[in-house]
Order: C-alpha cells, then structure tokens, then sequence
C-alpha cells in the first residue's frame, strides 16, 4: 500500500512538472511580443557559444556539434562549427555564404540567406512577432517562455514541423532552439556564455 501510495505521488510530482506551463491568451501573447521586442532592440552585438545535438530515427547515437554565433545588429551573423567538422555561415546584409573546412565557398546562396536570416530573426524577435514565416503560440512556466512555431511559408514546410524557443524570463534571450523536422528528426541548439553589446571585430563578417 505504501509502495503504491509512493508511486502515485511521484507521478503526481512528474505529471505536475510536465505540465506546470500556461498557454499565453491574445493580449498576454502581444504583451510578451511588445516587451521581447524591446529587449532585442538593445542589443547591439551577441556573443555566445552552442552545442548543437541532432537525433534521427536512422541513426542510434546522437549527432553533436559545437561552435561559436556573433551576431551584430541589424544584419550580421557569423555561424561558426568548431567541432567535429569547422565550417562557416556568414549573412552580411543581402550577402550570405556558407565555407567549408577548407575555405571553400559551398551551398545555395539563397537558402544559405534564408537559413541565417531565420537565426537573426529569432535573435531580434522577428521571428516571433508579425511573421510572415510562422504562426506563434507562446507558454509561461516559472522560469522561461515556451514560443512553437509552426511554418506557414511553403519551403519552411517542406522541413519543419514546428520550431520551439525557450526564452529566459529575465533576458528575454534564446537558450535553447529545438528543430522538429517533417522527416522526425529533431535539433536541439543550447546557445551558452552569452555576451551582449561587446565590440566584435567587423572582419569576422568579411565574405
């Protein structure tokens, strides 16, 4: 009896965790948009480090990844791997690039742009507010915001079945990105050390 008195605690405790989140009303959802939005206008440059874990149906072990993001208002962005494999996004205004181990420029300019124009709009909210790319619901738990974001443009469909944003209540700043893909694999993105309106060397920009 004691035992299943236990059990059904714990599960109680599990159960309430889970689902210990409020889904944001109307004019609650505008309010955080207005007050994300004039958090993100404050920042001028974002350096953080991200681990970057992807799992697949196909494949048994996790697939991980590190490297480092600069961000400089409005439009610049640098997504740099370090590790297992170096290589480089660069989205420099209306110019984007993606390099490989070697130096070489490789990729689809145009979804190479529209893959860091993405990251810079989750960064400056957006992403969130007014998209044309997403439609938004937002969840309240103690300590973060939950955004799931469900494409409505129709290439951001054909591989995303939604994207999710864990926001710190206290920054308003991303810490975590999960990418949920049509194929059912998933990305999740933990964005580490950040560092806001510290100077960064223009160069790390150059395409």
């Amino acid at each position: 009896m004691k035992k299943i008195i236990c059990i059904t605690f714990l599960l109680s405790v599990f159960c309430g965790s889970v689902f210990s989140q409020k889904k944001l009303s109307e004019s609650e959802k505008a309010a955080f948009e207005q007050k994300m939005m004039e958090q993100s206008k404050k920042i001028k440059t974002l350096q953080c480090d991200f681990v970057q874990e992807k799992t697949s149906a196909l494949v048994a072990e996790k697939a991980v990844a590190k490297g480092i993001l600069l961000y400089q208002s409005p439009s610049m962005l640098r997504w740099e791997y370090t590790a297992p494999t170096p290589s480089i996004l660069i989205l420099n205004g209306n110019n984007a690039a993606l390099f490989n181990k070697d130096g070489n420029r490789v990729g689809n300019d145009k979804m190479i742009k529209q893959l860091g124009g993405l990251i810079i709009s989750i960064i400056n909210g957006d992403g969130i507010k007014n998209s044309k790319q997403f439609s938004t619901e937002v969840f309240e738990t103690d300590s973060q915001f939950r955004v799931v974001l469900t494409p409505v443009q129709k290439r951001l469909k054909e591989f995303y079945q939604s994207i999710e944003l864990k926001i710190d209540k206290n920054t308003f700043l991303a810490s975590e990105i999960v990418m949920n893909e049509k194929s059912g694999d998933k990305t999740v993105i933990y964005l580490n050390n950040k560092k806001l309106n510290e100077k960064i060397d223009i160069n790390r920009f150059a395409i």
